[in-house]
């Protein structure tokens, strides 16, 4: 049967007639909702919870801090403006905190107090008018988790934010950040939760040791440090803390749950406490499991036993594998940092390991937490300049007779890694040299110069290679 083009345009047109009359009706009508809903959902929200972010500034003497730091000729020697006196000039930072309590406690990052002479917090008025800045005070800091608590004393209740549980967030929830980027008071972005969990940043995070952070595309900018991220009921379930600079659309944020632990600990003791073990740990990779005789990639690998610890006296060696805490599985590093951090000092936890492929298990009597462990100073090492850092050889992986050090950590684009050396390797020489432990390792890295080609003599797995490393010539 032939069908003409007249008859098909007119079945197109009713085709295309009833899709239009099936699309949602003005409003656009999206899971129940509409979109006028949901803009009316995100002006509700920055209403309610704008009165409860606060900008802060503050203010300190870098160039003073790092005169007391060095020797004072040299300082001046390598000081290039004479007119200014050291410790007279003052910096000052700005950015944004969150009312959590009605008689003026806030909730911000560290970075943005640490070391401050004066701080400034301002709350803005009703709709957004002329309000009061008022002097605040430091309660408390934790730099291993970038948070602080500020206290004003002001002279009528405050609006406090309601907080949220971030441990309820999934990635693609709604996220909302509110706080002052580059000074402009009150922002409000909108994005979702792009991941969670997030761990293992360095640079200006070396010294945050307890990294969980919730990654979104809500725009975070210089200022908005120390504001909430909220979800789409209002509630606080971030601190807004740092941005990927390389990228754009890739903020991190610290969990509420996280910070209203320290906060509480901060507000009643001044300080955190935590309970303390007394190793240094990382996560497993396919070579180091085989290597270890470890089953599958799960647990914390202890990478070092601090001497005259709870680790040490109980026996925990460097290669074993902690797999439970008191009956809860260990994921990876970060989930034994976190519940060990969770734990009272003088509380004894139940610990399992995997040691060269046996189960064994040890009751340990936790400590305090040094405050030194947590030094906010990065350290700098001697094997540094090559960009690695390595360990004794575990018992289970070294061959009779065979000397060297295992390499633990690998610096992403410095020396070792541009040279194809790569975490699990064992160093058996340097520069034809054979390698006699760590303290050798030291000793025969410390000789190096810039631009310098080194050679490694290396055992990966079942296999002996050499690898080149060039030296830098920025390292000294």
């Amino acid at each position: 049967m032939m069908i003409s083009t007249k008859s098909t345009a007119v079945t197109a047109s009713l085709l295309c007639l009833a899709v239009i009359l099936a699309l949602p009706a003005p409003g656009w009508a999206v899971a129940g909702a509409t979109l006028r809903d949901i803009e009316d959902s995100f002006v509700a929200i920055a209403g309610k919870v704008k009165p409860s972010v606060v900008h802060l500034t503050t203010e300190r003497r870098p160039l003073k801090e790092l005169k007391e730091k060095m020797d004072e000729d040299d300082f001046f020697k390598m000081f290039p403006f004479p007119q200014i006196d050291p410790d007279e000039f003052r910096a000052q930072a700005a950015g944004s905190g969150v009312i959590i309590d009605k008689d003026g406690y806030i909730l911000t990052n560290n970075h943005l107090v640490e070391d401050s002479e004066d701080i400034k917090v301002k709350i803005s008025g009703p709709d957004g008018g002329r309000g009061k800045e008022y002097d605040g005070r430091i309660v408390g800091r934790d730099p291993a988790t970038d948070l602080a608590v500020i206290k004003i004393e002001p002279d009528e209740p405050l609006d406090v934010a309601k907080l949220g549980d971030s441990s309820k967030l999934k990635v693609g929830h709604w996220a909302i950040a509110i706080g002052d980027p580059f000074g402009l008071e009150k922002t409000v972005t909108v994005g979702v939760i792009s991941g969670l969990g997030r761990y293992k940043f360095g640079g200006p995070l070396q010294s945050v040791t307890y990294q969980d952070f919730i990654q979104t595309d809500a725009s975070i900018n210089p200022g908005n440090s120390g504001g909430p991220l909220l979800n789409i009921d209002g509630e606080v379930v971030g601190i807004n803390t740092f941005i990927q600079g390389s990228g754009t659309g890739i903020g991190f944020a610290i969990p509420i749950n996280m910070a209203t632990e320290v906060y509480e600990q901060l507000v009643e003791h001044g300080e955190v406490i935590r309970g303390f073990l007394g190793v240094k740990i990382g996560d497993l990779d396919e070579g180091l499991a085989a290597a270890l005789n470890i089953p599958g990639l799960e647990g914390a690998l202890v990478e070092e036993v601090i001497p005259e610890t709870p680790a040490a006296a109980a026996g925990l060696r460097h290669g074993d594998v902690i797999r439970e805490v008191d009956g809860q599985h260990i994921e990876n590093s970060k989930t034994l940092q976190q519940i060990i951090s969770h734990k009272s000092p003088g509380k004894k936890v139940e610990i399992a390991v995997i040691r060269s492929g046996e189960r064994k298990e040890f009751t340990i009597e936790l400590t305090k937490l040094p405050a030194r462990l947590l030094s906010v100073e990065p350290v700098e090492e001697e094997q540094n300049i090559i960009g690695l850092k390595a360990d004794e050889i575990p018992g289970q992986m070294a061959r009779p007779d065979e000397k060297g050090v295992i390499v633990t950590e690998v610096k992403p684009g410095g020396a070792a890694d541009e040279g194809g050396l790569m975490k699990g390797d064992i160093i058996l020489e340097i520069n034809m040299q054979e390698v006699d432990g760590v303290d050798d390792f030291q000793e025969i890295v410390s000789r190096l110069r810039p631009e310098q080609w080194v050679s490694f003599y290396i055992r990966r797995g079942n296999q002996t290679l050499y690898k080149a490393v060039k030296i830098p010539s920025n390292q000294k």
